[in-house]
């Protein structure tokens, strides 16, 4: 008889067909993944877009952009005798000054002071009214009490945990589910308080400084200049939106009311939209910031917990890195001051290699550093769950992705809303396109 034959696979085939297969999958799989960060990261865009919409029917209705974060001013900051504000008093007294605190730590004193951030003042524009009329704005972010204006709506604090997923991007994975998260920070240039123009170190590793220094906020001025008028002239030219402040009606006196006017000068920095003049298609207004929002607190915020209401400016706003007021552009060489190191002459054909500094690698400040921090706080500079860049907005509406390795220089001219405006030697020249977009 014939021997019948047997079907089916002999090991050696069954061992081809299981290769095969795994080299399609392996070939599949970078394809799918990169997909799936492409749809995040067009979410992420999208986010923005609806953040820059909002902000520009802000600054529409009242022709100037919000407040990166509103604090409530201390009346130490009123001279005793006349009940005039002070200006003298801003480096020692000033609740915009002492909202950083020293070094990492933030006192948690101050914290009471904080009002809110410029999430809360387009809430109404991102489609969330029930929030924006139930928030209580003479009240600090995170106040449990009953709020002032309605008994029956919720306290600030908890309005603020609340989750909104334009707040949040897909790729950002240091959040908290079910809490105020912010993946979304606005620009403030190289200072988010231009009157007293404090310098930031960047943290080489999670609680860890360069050598020789102490990272976070230093006590020494970033000097533009020695005159006030000029360097807060100054800085309102290198951002878009700064913290400002305002005295409660129910910490002052009639009288001081009058004469202070609810706000002290150097609390009421602002962007109009005349004041974009470099154009708002080649400015910034948003970038991103993985170590901003939700936080349970630390000493970056004096223990208290944050959300995307809180108006410390490690945790609302960007800047750039402040090594362009160094001589030498990194980390523990100098004070940060510009008066003294930031190029002297000027010339109508290069721009100041200083401004090179502002995404130089090794500073710790550079964008997308922050990817290898985990502490919320720590890194006022843009950063993202992205891989080689970052997602930004313009104050146009329209929204990129830059490359973390973008030159300092073209980084500097799209921070700042008026460079070519800026005295000598800080004048930027004319930003060419080609230079930052994909």
């Amino acid at each position: 008889m014939t021997p019948r034959r047997r079907r089916g696979f002999t090991l050696i085939e069954l061992l081809v067909v299981i290769s095969i297969i795994g080299v399609l999958v392996g070939l599949l799989l970078p394809a799918i993944n990169s997909a799936r960060e492409a749809g995040r990261r067009t979410q992420c865009l999208n986010n923005m877009r609806q953040l820059a919409l909002a902000l520009n029917a802000f600054a529409g209705r009242k022709n100037a952009f919000p407040a990166a974060g509103t604090w409530f001013e201390s009346t130490a900051t009123i001279n005793a005798t006349t009940n005039l504000p002070d200006p003298t008093t801003v480096q020692t007294s000033s609740i915009l000054s002492l909202a950083m605190g020293t070094g990492s730590t933030v006192a948690s004193t101050t914290m009471p002071s904080g009002g809110r951030t410029w999430v809360v003042d387009i809430l109404g524009d991102l489609d969330q009214q029930d929030l924006a009329n139930a928030w209580s704005f003479q009240q600090n972010y995170g106040d449990t009490n009953t709020n002032l204006g309605d008994s029956s709506a919720p306290p600030n604090a908890t309005l603020g945990n609340t989750a909104l997923g334009v707040l949040r991007c897909p790729d950002d994975n240091n959040t908290t589910t079910n809490e105020g998260n912010l993946s979304y920070v606005v620009n403030a240039g190289f200072n988010a308080f231009p009157a007293n123009p404090l310098y930031w170190i960047g943290y080489q590793a999670d609680g860890i400084s360069p050598t020789g220094v102490t990272a976070g906020r230093q006590t020494t001025q970033l000097v533009w200049n020695t005159d006030q008028n000029i360097q807060l002239s100054i800085g309102q030219k290198l951002g878009v939106m700064f913290l400002q402040s305002f005295y409660r009606p129910t910490d002052l006196s009639a009288a001081q009311i009058a004469l202070a006017n609810k706000q002290p000068p150097w609390g009421k920095s602002q962007t109009t939209l005349a004041a974009i003049q470099d154009g708002s298609s080649a400015t910034l207004l948003l970038g991103e910031n993985t170590l901003a929002g939700y936080s349970t607190g630390g000493t970056t915020s004096g223990s208290i917990q944050t959300n995307w209401a809180c108006p410390l400016p490690n945790f609302c706003t960007f800047i750039a890195s402040n090594y362009v007021c160094s001589s030498k552009g990194t980390p523990a060489t100098d004070d940060g001051n510009c008066a003294s190191d930031f190029p002297t002459t000027y010339s109508t054909s290069t721009d100041a290699v200083n401004w090179h500094f502002a995404n130089a690698p090794a500073t710790f400040e550079n964008i997308n550093y922050g990817q290898t921090l985990t502490i919320k706080g720590t890194f006022p500079f843009v950063t993202s769950g992205h891989p080689n860049g970052a997602n930004f907005a313009f104050c146009d509406g329209a929204v990129r992705f830059i490359s973390n390795t973008i030159d300092g220089t073209v980084y500097a001219k799209l921070v700042t809303p008026a460079g070519s405006r800026l005295p000598t030697p800080y004048r930027q020249l004319p930003l060419s396109q080609d230079s930052f977009a994909q």
